[in-house]
């Protein structure tokens, strides 16, 4: 997925997921909803998706502030029939309402072999593989959409219609290798944007269009992106509008409240998640045995260029995610001063790097001579 490159340091993936914890409490979450949110942040951070993790956060905490989102929701579950459901998300964080659509598709595919379930009246979610990958650690194959306000042109479009409108399928193999697919309609996400706006860096010029239809390189001005892959990602994004809006009783993407709009209005999201039941076809470990076949033959594959590699969907962010475990996340400077400012507001202490912390716990021991250790 497209990326930007921007001035960071690093920080320890606990550490950070400590910070954003204290951050959400002080906003009157419960702490197992904190803690659930905080974890999807710094996943997809680990995934390398900075675009949906804590950089997110500055702007979830201002929507509770203007009431625009719910701190500690009152989700609400609706049985439609043996296979179906509704979760409505109350207005809170998103990542709450799609855990929930989640655990509720699982349960109902063991009943019935397949569960399908919408949401309405949520708010970004973040990354999607996080509920995707929950659903095949259940040893199901999982599905998740969801859809936000226009922000992709129609293919030959030269303004907004639907939003970045992302799908993820994964389906399990064996020692947590699954395969995950997790991409975005448009050729980027929106808020790689809202990123390199904060980080004041530019983007590629075939990324986006500004007010007037032209190109832009400026992340300020850009007010359209393009879908990927011309008339597919456009079509594509169309039908996840429809999954995510019709059958949940959401509005559709022109109509949706903008995320970075009024911040005090209601995002008022659907989305759509389904899992199905492996063992109602085949064997589980069977199943699992040849996914993970699928993925030796798929990395076999020849490359195009010398000394390259074919990755299997998820690959990529798995490495990543093992490489940042042990080096640290890299966070732009510019959203590290932002989250001390939301920290000396709150009284709570700033987030340091790893380079800091380092040097603080250097500074702090002190050498003893052999005989100053006599006395």
């Amino acid at each position: 997925m497209p990326q930007i490159e921007v001035e960071s340091a690093l920080i320890e993936p606990e550490y950070l997921k400590e910070f954003c914890l204290q951050l959400l409490l002080q906003a009157n979450l419960n702490e197992d909803d904190a803690d659930l949110v905080a974890d999807t942040l710094v996943e997809s951070n680990l995934r390398g998706i900075d675009s949906h993790g804590v950089a997110r956060l500055p702007h979830y905490l201002e929507r509770i502030r203007q009431r625009s989102i719910q701190p500690r929701p009152e989700m609400r579950w609706e049985p439609l029939g043996d296979a179906v459901g509704r979760v409505d998300g109350d207005h809170g964080l998103g990542q709450l309402a799609m855990v929930k659509a989640a655990d509720h598709a699982v349960a109902l595919a063991k009943d019935s072999g397949a569960g399908w379930v919408s949401i309405c009246n949520s708010s970004h979610c973040g990354a999607l593989a996080y509920y995707g990958l929950r659903i095949a650690r259940a040893g199901m194959i999982g599905f998740v959409f969801t859809h936000v306000d226009p922000m992709v042109t129609p293919h030959g479009g030269a303004e907004p219609f639907c939003g970045t409108n992302p799908i993820c399928i994964t389906a399990p193999g064996k020692n947590q290798k699954s395969l995950c697919l997790d991409m975005a309609t448009s050729i980027t996400p929106w808020n790689t944007i809202a990123n390199a706006a904060t980080e004041g860096v530019s983007i590629p010029g075939d990324w986006a269009l500004d007010a007037n239809g032209k190109g832009t390189t400026d992340p300020n001005e850009v007010k359209a992106l393009f879908p990927f892959g011309g008339f597919k990602g456009s079509g594509l994004g169309l039908m996840i509008d429809v999954l995510c809006a019709l059958l949940g009783g959401a509005p559709i993407g022109p109509d949706i409240p903008k995320m970075y709009g009024d911040l005090s209005q209601r995002r008022l999201l659907g989305g759509f998640v389904g899992a199905i039941d492996i063992s109602r076809f085949t064997e589980v470990e069977s199943f699992q045995e040849r996914i993970e076949e699928l993925i030796q033959r798929w990395g076999a594959v020849k490359p195009l260029k010398a000394g390259g590699k074919v990755y299997y969907p998820g690959e990529p962010e798995a490495l990543t995610r093992a490489e940042r475990l042990q080096s640290g996340i890299p966070v732009g400077l510019r959203l590290i001063n932002q989250f001390n400012q939301l920290a000396s507001a709150r009284g709570l202490p700033p987030l340091e790097t790893t380079e800091q912390i380092c040097e603080e716990e250097s500074s702090s021991e002190v050498e003893v001579s052999p005989t100053e250790s006599l006395t």
